[in-house]
C-alpha cells in the first residue's frame, strides 16, 4: 500500500506534470492504463498530496499574541505598576480590561483561520481514478499528477486535468474564471496554448457528459492552489487603519506623560522629599490617566454594535476592523457575475431583439421555447429561453408556461433532438393546434443560417441566404460589440423552406439595485471598479448599463509594471478577461498608491484579492473560500448592502474620533495640571482621584458605541496631527481652566474655599498635598468638565447643535450624579464635603468654559481644513478618472458635430476633409458608439 502520510519536504510552487503534454496524442493510450502502487508512492514525494498546504498557529501562541501589541504593553505597564505598590483594586481593575479586550480578539482571530479550510472543503471527497488497471473509488486527496479520473455530470473537477476520452462536456468555470457560460470541452485550443481546449480546472463543476481525464496539477500547483497561496500571504489584519493611528496619537500622548513623570518624580522625590511609594502613587496615576486602559475595549464594543447593525441590513462581519477599514476605503473592486449581475443569463425579447422574415419579435421567442428542453433545468440557455417565455406570456412560472404551451402545440414522436457540441443547435417538431406542421430550430447564428453537411442531424440553407446571411452577421456583430451573446432561430412551416425568423441577445443582466447602488458609492467619494473573468465587450456593456464607465481593460495592460502600468490601473473603469492573480495585482497597485481598497466577489477566482484588499466582502451565495477570505459576508442579493456599510463605518469613525479627542483632551489637562501645580505652588495632588477620574471616565464613555452620527461625504482619512491639533487645543485650554479655578476660585467660590485656598499656598504648606476642601472642589470641576466634553467633542459645531444617544447622556448623567452626591454628603471620608452653592458654582463655571471650548474647537477644525496636506481629502482613483473623462470628451466632440451632417454612410467622406488628429478622434468614437 502507498503510505499517505503528509510530505513536509515536498517541494512548494508550481511543478510541471510527470509527463510531457505531447502524449497527450502520441500516447494516449498508454496514459490512460493509469498508474500503479509504485508510481503513485515515487510521485507522492515529489508532489505531495492533493491538498492546500496549511500552517494553523497553535491556539496558545494565538491567545498570546492578544497581549503583545503596542496598547496593550502599554496598560500591561500600567498593571505592573500598580502590583509593584501593591494597589491591588486597580491592579483588578486593569487586568479585568485587559483579559476581557485579549479573550474577545483572540474569538475573532480564531474565524481567520477557516479560510484555507474552505479551500481544502472541495477536495475532501471520493471518486473514480485508475489503479493498477481498474478504476477504484478513492479520496481525491490521494490523487497525484498523471493519474486517470472518470467523471460524470455534477461532478467538481478535484484537480487540473485533460480531457481524454468520453462525451463532449460542459463545464461550469464561474468560481474560477467568472464566466457566466458553461465551457465546452474539447473545444479549440487557444492561440499559442495547444491542448489548452481539453483542459479542464480544479474547481470547476462538470456539468454535462462523462469523460476520462488525466491528471496534471494537484494542490498547491493548481489554480485553488494559487488561490490559497495568495491567501496564506495576504496574512491577516490585526490592526485597522484608524486604530493605527490612535496608537500613534497614544505614543506621542505617552511621551510626553513620560517626561513630565520623569520630571515630577525627581521633583516630588529629591526637592520636596516625598517618601518613594507616594511619588511612586502619583507616577502610578500619571500613567493611568495617559495610557487610554478602555481604548480597546470602547473600539470592541462599538465595532460590534456597528456589526450587529449591519447584520440587519444583510451584512456579517468576520473581521471587526473591516468596520474602520471602510470608513477610509478610496476604491471598491467589484467581481461582476454574481455581483454586479445576477449570475442568470436572461433572453431579450424587446426592440434589442432581431426578427426577420415578417416574423414578430414574440413569434421568434415562442419558436425558441419549442425548441428548447424544460425538463433540462441544468442547461443555462433552455432554462433562460423559458423564463423569458414565461415573463412573456405572464405565467407564475416556467411549468405554468410551458403546460398552457403544450394545449397550443404537441410535440411530434421523437420530434425533439436536443443539444449537442458537434451540431450546436436544438430542434423541434410541432403540431400546432390547428394542424399546422412547424419545425424549429435554435442555437449559433451561423448553424441556424446553414448546417454543416457533416453534421448530425437534418440539413438546411434559409431560404434567401445571401441576403439574410449579410444582415443576420451584421446585427450579431453589433449585438457582440455591444456584449450580448445571441441565439439565431429558424423555422418552417408545413414542410417548406427555413426561413430564419430572428435572433434573440442573452446577457447575464445587472441586478435590479446594482446601478443606484453604484451611484450611490460614487456620490461618496469612492471609485468603483469592475473586475471580471468575463469577455471584454461583455464587461463594457454592462459598465455602460450600470453608469460605470466604459473605459474596461485587459491583462495585458498589467505588464511589464512601471508607472505607465499604475496609472493605467488608476484611470480604468475595469479590467476583463482577468485570472484570479489579476485581480490580486490591481488590489496591490492601489494599495501601492496608498488607497484602501475594498474588494467584492463570489467565487474561488475572488478569493486571493478578498484576502489582499484591507475590506473583502463576500456576496450573497459566495463560495467557501470566497466566505472565508471575506472580511464581510453579505446576506442578501445586490451591492446595497455595501453602501449600507460604508454609511454605518464612517458614523463609527466618528464614534471612535470623538473618544479618542476627548481620551487626549482629558490626559492633557491632568498631567499639565499636576506638573504646574507642582512647579508653580508646589503642591500634590491625591493620586487616587487622578486613578478615579481617569477609570471612572474611561468606563462611562463606552456608551459613545450608541451615538448618533451623520456619515461624512467622503472617505474619513485619519491623520495623528489632525487628531493631535484639535485634541491638544481643547486640553491645554482645559488645563487653563483647572488652574484659572485654582488661582482664582478664592474670588466667587465660598469661604470653606478660600480658607483651603490661602492654608495650601501658605510657606508652611509647600511641598505638601493641598487642602481637603480645595482639592475635593479641584476633582469635582475636573470630573464635571471632563464627563460633559464627550458632548463637545462628538460634533463639529457648538454642543447643543447635536443631539447625542439617550444611552451617552444616560450614562454620563448617571456618573456626575454618583459624583456630585458623593461630594455632597462625603459618606467614605476620602473627600470632604462641599457646600452646595460651591456644586452649582463649579457646574456653571464648567459649562461656560465647554461653549468657549466649542469655540476654540471649530477654529482648530477650520485651521486644520485649510493647512493640511491635499493628499489627505484626495482620491487619485477618482482624479485619475475625471481627467480621463474629459480628455475623452474633448476627443469624442468632434464626432457629434458630424454625426449631424449626415448618416454613417457619409462619414467616411467626411474624413478626408477634417486635420488627421481630428480624423482619429472621429474613428475612435465612433468605435465607442459601436
Amino acid at each position: 500500500m502507498t503510505d499517505y502520510q503528509k510530505m513536509e519536504d515536498a517541494p512548494v510552487g508550481p511543478l510541471p506534470p510527470p509527463y510531457a503534454l505531447s502524449k497527450l496524442n502520441d500516447d494516449k493510450e498508454g496514459l490512460l492504463k493509469g498508474l500503479t502502487d509504485s508510481e503513485v508512492a515515487e510521485l507522492v514525494k515529489k508532489y505531495g498530496l492533493n491538498e492546500v498546504p496549511e500552517h494553523k498557529e497553535p491556539l496558545w501562541k494565538m491567545f498570546l499574541k492578544q497581549f503583545t501589541g503596542p496598547m496593550q504593553i502599554m496598560i500591561e505597564c500600567a498593571a505592573l505598576l500598580c502590583f509593584l505598590i501593591h494597589n491591588w483594586p486597580d491592579f483588578t481593575i486593569i487586568m479585568i480590561l485587559l483579559l476581557t479586550n485579549g479573550t474577545l480578539g483572540f474569538f475573532e482571530e480564531m474565524n481567520a483561520q477557516a479560510s484555507v479550510d474552505a479551500l481544502k472543503a472541495g477536495l475532501e471527497k471520493k471518486m473514480p481514478v485508475k489503479r493498477n488497471g481498474k478504476f477504484d473509488s478513492i479520496p481525491v486527496l490521494q490523487v497525484v499528477p498523471g493519474d486517470v479520473l472518470f467523471m460524470r455530470g455534477g461532478d467538481i473537477v478535484p484537480a487540473d486535468c485533460y480531457w481524454m476520452e468520453g462525451d463532449p462536456c460542459q463545464v461550469d468555470e464561474a468560481a474560477l474564471t467568472g464566466e457566466s457560460l458553461p465551457v465546452k470541452v474539447p473545444r479549440k485550443d487557444d492561440d499559442g496554448k495547444p491542448f489548452s481546449g481539453r483542459q479542464m480546472w480544479s474547481g470547476s463543476i462538470l456539468k454535462v457528459g462523462e469523460c476520462q481525464a488525466v491528471v496534471s496539477h494537484t494542490g498547491v500547483n493548481t489554480m485553488i492552489g494559487e488561490a490559497a497561496k495568495a491567501i496564506q500571504e495576504a496574512g491577516g489584519k490585526d490592526i485597522g487603519v484608524f486604530e493605527g493611528k490612535i496608537i500613534e496619537a497614544a505614543q506621542v500622548l505617552i511621551l510626553i506623560t513620560v517626561l513630565v513623570v520623569t520630571f515630577l518624580f525627581n521633583f516630588m522625590f529629591f526637592v520636596q522629599s516625598v517618601p518613594l511609594t507616594e511619588v511612586l502613587e502619583m507616577s502610578l496615576s500619571l500613567v493611568i490617566a495617559s495610557v487610554p486602559v478602555a481604548l480597546p475595549m470602547v473600539m470592541k464594543v462599538t465595532l460590534s454594535i456597528g456589526a450587529k447593525e449591519l447584520a440587519d441590513e444583510g451584512g456579517i462581519v468576520t473581521h471587526l476592523t473591516a468596520l474602520e477599514e471602510i470608513a477610509s476605503m478610496k476604491v471598491l473592486c467589484s467581481d461582476k457575475t454574481g455581483t454586479l449581475t445576477t449570475a442568470q443569463m436572461t433572453v431579450y425579447y424587446d426592440d434589442t431583439a432581431k426578427p426577420y422574415s415578417g416574423y414578430t419579435r414574440e413569434q421568434v421567442l415562442e419558436f425558441a421555447s419549442l425548441a428548447s428542453n424544460e425538463a433540462n433545468k441544468d442547461d443555462p440557455i433552455d432554462s433562460a429561453v423559458l423564463r423569458a417565455y414565461a415573463k412573456m406570456k405572464g405565467a407564475s412560472n416556467v411549468d405554468a408556461a410551458v403546460e398552457k404551451r403544450q394545449k397550443e402545440f404537441t410535440l411530434d414522436k421523437d420530434g425533439f433532438m436536443g443539444f449537442n457540441p458537434i451540431v450546436k443547435r436544438t430542434c423541434a417538431a410541432v403540431t400546432a393546434s390547428d394542424g399546422t406542421k412547424w419545425f424549429c430550430a435554435k442555437g449559433m447564428v451561423d448553424v441556424i443560417l446553414k448546417t454543416n453537411a457533416d453534421d448530425e442531424g437534418k440539413q438546411w440553407t434559409v431560404e434567401n441566404y445571401e441576403t439574410m446571411s449579410k444582415e443576420a452577421h451584421k446585427a450579431d456583430a453589433d449585438l457582440g460589440v455591444s456584449g450580448f451573446k445571441t441565439l439565431g432561430v429558424a423555422v418552417s412551416k408545413n414542410g417548406g423552406p427555413m426561413q430564419f425568423a430572428g435572433i434573440l441577445p442573452i446577457m447575464d443582466p445587472p441586478r435590479h439595485d446594482t446601478k443606484e447602488t453604484i451611484r450611490k458609492i460614487k456620490e461618496s467619494q469612492v471609485a468603483v471598479k469592475m473586475i471580471t473573468g468575463d469577455h471584454h465587450n461583455i464587461g463594457k456593456e454592462l459598465a455602460r448599463q450600470i453608469d460605470l464607465g466604459t473605459d474596461i481593460r485587459t491583462p495585458d495592460c498589467l505588464q511589464p509594471p512601471g508607472d505607465a502600468r499604475d496609472l493605467i490601473v488608476l484611470q480604468a473603469d475595469g479590467f476583463a478577461k482577468v485570472k484570479p492573480l489579476d485581480k490580486h495585482e490591481v488590489v496591490s497597485v492601489l494599495q501601492d498608491k496608498g488607497l484602501v481598497v475594498g474588494m467584492t466577489g463570489d467565487g474561488v477566482n475572488d478569493a486571493p484579492a478578498l484576502a489582499k484588499a484591507q475590506i473583502g466582502i463576500a456576496v450573497h451565495g459566495a463560495t467557501d473560500a470566497a466566505k472565508s477570505a471575506g472580511d464581510i459576508v453579505l446576506t442578501r442579493d445586490g451591492l446595497s448592502p455595501i453602501y449600507t456599510a460604508i454609511q454605518i463605518s464612517r458614523r463609527i469613525f466618528k464614534r471612535l474620533k470623538s473618544y479618542v479627542i476627548y481620551r487626549i483632551c482629558i490626559t492633557v489637562q491632568v498631567v499639565f495640571f499636576l506638573a504646574a501645580l507642582a512647579i508653580f505652588y508646589n503642591l500634590r495632588f491625591k493620586a487616587l482621584y487622578i486613578i478615579l477620574l481617569a477609570l471612572f471616565h474611561d468606563l462611562q464613555i463606552v456608551t459613545i458605541a450608541y451615538d448618533h452620527q451623520i456619515a461624512g461625504l467622503k472617505p474619513e482619512t485619519p491623520t495623528v496631527l489632525g487628531l493631535l491639533l484639535q485634541s491638544y487645543s481643547m486640553g491645554m485650554l482645559m488645563f487653563a481652566q483647572t488652574m484659572l479655578l485654582v488661582s482664582c476660585g478664592h474670588l466667587f467660590l465660598s469661604d470653606k474655599y478660600a480658607d483651603g485656598y490661602f492654608a495650601s499656598v501658605g510657606a508652611t504648606s509647600a511641598g505638601t498635598e493641598m487642602d481637603k476642601y480645595m482639592e475635593t472642589t479641584i476633582f469635582l470641576q475636573i470630573s464635571n468638565s471632563s464627563a460633559i466634553l464627550i458632548f463637545s467633542a462628538r460634533t463639529v459645531s457648538f454642543f447643543f447643535t447635536s443631539m447625542p444617544a439617550w444611552q451617552l447622556t444616560f450614562s454620563t448623567a448617571l456618573g456626575q450624579v454618583l459624583i456630585n452626591i458623593w461630594c455632597l454628603w462625603a459618606p467614605s471620608g476620602l473627600v470632604d464635603k462641599l457646600e452646595p452653592m460651591d456644586v452649582a458654582m463649579v457646574w456653571l463655571y464648567d459649562i461656560a468654559w465647554l461653549l468657549f471650548l466649542d469655540v476654540v474647537k471649530m477654529f482648530a477644525g477650520r485651521l486644520w481644513d485649510k493647512y493640511k496636506p491635499a493628499s489627505i481629502d484626495r482620491n487619485p482613483a477618482l482624479a485619475a478618472k475625471d481627467r480621463n473623462s474629459r480628455r475623452l470628451s474633448n476627443n469624442l466632440r468632434p464626432s457629434y458635430m458630424l454625426a449631424q451632417v449626415g448618416d454613417h454612410h457619409g462619414v467616411d467622406d467626411k474624413l478626408s476633409q477634417l486635420p488627421p488628429g481630428q480624423r482619429n478622434s472621429v474613428r475612435l468614437s465612433r468605435t465607442f458608439k459601436k
